[in-house]
């Protein structure tokens, strides 16, 4: 079996290039497993690896909690500032070269981390770590993602998503690392890692199946020699609602939709947005080491495995919205239960229910977006929702320092972000999801 590989990421004189017959992989499938190892490392050194170096950098510059949140919480601003642009950049300059450029900062970020001497430097270090890791993935694979798959799409974006989970295996490993090797000289071999491996990923990219001879899930023209202009000429008529004029980005940027799925999506990631830089101090507060608590942390996203898969396939069957709000709801649960643990027992019923339904909201919140959005103006209408969800990731950390450091205990900042999360299910119910038919290959009939 091998791919079927689009000679370039334009329209410019190609026919259509795929395979030739049923011996072929659909070229699709190759970006959602170039997509999920990029995830696999963005979670190691970022998502969920940044926890790892929390308490050491507290430590190295003699500092408070909430000024180490601070700087993870500052660097998400870059979210709030960036993303309308990102949108734009991605959907003018294809989301290949753009993603090369993230993988480079990405990479610098972290070297950066490594060689800083006082907290300012960490602070600006991270930041570009942010900025890198952003620009690097997701927003424009999911836009891949979304443009290559129509009805296989809540597998496709389970499939990539799973790559955090994978990801989650490197974190007591970085821990360990951490505690033995140095975070300094830790950060410095991530860095180098990321950038050798991030490029050819980010290569592996192309923005739509039409460029290429394809449509949406592998349907392809009876035709071998259809041209891709044809199959573009095929789309057009064939446009979902949701892709149609009826929702360019003006239109949407009016519709209660846009503001009710942004401000839903804020509140569901607000605990995460606290817990992945304070659930590795807050299970060592309880009397768990370290290195234990890392592999905690890393069990909790190797659960979330299990709810992407449910989550993709519940979303395919019976639609993303219905789900998504459960999801909300065992969120919140889950974290008012770790603010009372005392126990290992507690804690282990957190990390699976929080695992599951993180796993679970990770990937149908982006097919709940792709649904409203549509194909066309995905990445736009995206970007300019990031500074509605990049408020809850800014904030929570922060928030969560406070507390700690105001009472000598996480208890009550964890009962306020699962109350956030029974809010967004409620947004939930104020979206209107368009109708949409499927996209068909070009035969000598319709053409």
């Amino acid at each position: 079996m091998r791919p079927s590989t689009p000679p370039s990421d334009s329209t410019a004189d190609s026919k259509a290039d795929g395979p030739r017959g049923s011996a072929r992989i659909f070229y699709g499938w190759w970006i959602v497993g170039a997509s999920a190892l990029a995830r696999t490392l963005q979670t190691a050194f970022f998502n969920a690896g940044s926890s790892a170096i929390f308490l050491p950098v507290a430590r190295e510059f003699d500092t408070t909690r909430t000024a180490i949140a601070g700087a993870f919480a500052f660097s998400r601003l870059e979210g709030a500032l960036t993303g309308p642009v990102e949108g734009y950049l991605i959907h003018w300059i294809g989301p290949r070269r753009y993603m090369m450029v993230g993988w480079v900062i990405f990479g610098l970020g972290l070297i950066a981390v490594g060689l800083s001497r006082s907290l300012f430097q960490f602070y600006a270090a991270f930041l570009l770590v942010t900025l890198g890791q952003s620009v690097a993935g997701f927003l424009p694979i999911v836009t891949v993602l979304i443009n290559w798959f129509d009805r296989w799409r809540g597998r496709a974006i389970a499939i990539y998503q799973l790559g955090g989970s994978l990801g989650a295996l490197l974190v007591p490993v970085l821990a360990w690392s951490i505690l033995n090797v140095g975070w300094r000289q830790t950060m410095i071999a991530a860095g180098i890692g990321v950038i050798i491996i991030g490029v050819p990923l980010a290569a592996a990219m192309r923005a739509r199946p039409e460029d290429h001879g394809y449509l949406p899930d592998g349907d392809r023209s009876e035709s071998n020699e259809t041209s891709a202009s044809s199959v573009h000429d095929v789309v057009a008529i064939e446009a979902t609602p949701d892709d149609g004029p009826d929702h360019t980005v003006r239109d949407s940027l009016k519709s209660r939709s846009f503001w009710f799925l942004g401000l839903s999506h804020s509140a569901g990631i607000t605990a995460w947005g606290a817990l992945q830089v304070h659930q590795i101090p807050a299970l060592v507060d309880i009397g768990i080491d370290e290195l234990a608590a890392a592999g905690i942390l890393s069990y909790t996203l190797v659960v979330a495995a299990v709810g992407r898969l449910i989550g993709g396939f519940l979303g395919d069957l019976v639609g993303p919205r219905k789900v998504v709000a459960v999801a909300f709801i065992s969120q919140g649960i889950s974290v008012a239960i770790l603010a009372f643990a005392t126990s290992l027992t507690h804690v282990m019923v957190f990390a699976t229910i929080f695992g599951v339904a993180f796993g679970t909201r990770g990937t149908l919140m982006t097919v709940l977006r792709a649904e409203v959005f549509g194909r066309e103006n995905f990445s736009r209408l995206a970007g300019l929702m990031d500074p509605i969800s990049s408020v809850s990731v800014v904030i929570s950390p922060i928030f969560a320092g406070l507390i700690y450091d105001s009472f000598g205990s996480y208890q009550s900042a964890f009962l306020v972000l699962a109350a956030l999360n029974a809010a967004g299910a409620l947004l939930l119910m104020g979206i209107r999801i368009p109708p949409r038919t499927r996209h068909v290959p070009v035969t000598s009939a319709n053409t």
